[in-house]
């Protein structure tokens, strides 16, 4: 497979949070979330690590909490991959790569980037 990155990749460990089922409009039950961290990330995607598999294709919601930064960061981004990692606790790696959506943080998200990368 043909390299396809643009962005320089920065090994970064930070708490993440994925939303895999949006609460439905009008009903009490919540939405389904799941907590991973991240292995690097970019200007313009993440890998993280994770406890289950991701369907690639789908677009999710994503919060991350950058390091000395005090506010989480909302995202939505799509899974590129999904793979096995060898980790047993932690058996999936997967990798997204994040939209220009409106209502999220990804101005904040290149900025912060790019300020790391240099």
């Amino acid at each position: 497979m043909p390299e396809q990155r643009k962005y320089l990749r920065l090994p970064l460990e930070c708490t993440t949070f994925i939303e895999l089922l949006s609460p439905r409009l009008g009903q009490s039950e919540s939405g389904k979330m799941v907590r991973c961290s991240t292995i690097n990330v970019s200007r313009g995607g993440l890998q993280v690590i994770l406890a289950e598999p991701l369907t690639v294709g789908a677009i999710l919601q994503i919060g991350v909490d950058l390091p000395n930064w005090a506010d989480t960061l909302y995202l939505a981004a799509e899974v590129r991959y999904c793979q096995p990692s060898n980790n047993a606790q932690q058996p999936w790696i997967a990798g997204f790569q994040i939209l220009n959506a409106n209502d999220s943080d990804v101005e904040r998200w290149v900025a912060l980037i790019t300020v790391m990368e240099n």
